[in-house]
């Protein structure tokens, strides 16, 4: 899943300028989700360490 969202937050960054202001909501939602599935991932793998 956090790959999934890491693709869409490079596809967002990889367009225009112009396209990426009309999508910075997007953008913002789909860094925001990637960081807190990473802190997820991190936490899962600790306990099941």
């Amino acid at each position: 899943m956090l790959y999934i969202f890491e693709s869409a937050l490079d596809e967002v960054e990889a367009v225009s300028r112009e396209t990426r202001e009309k999508l910075s909501g997007l953008d913002q939602i789909l860094q925001s989700t990637s960081e807190s599935l990473q802190v997820l991932k991190e936490r899962l793998e600790q306990t099941a360490s």
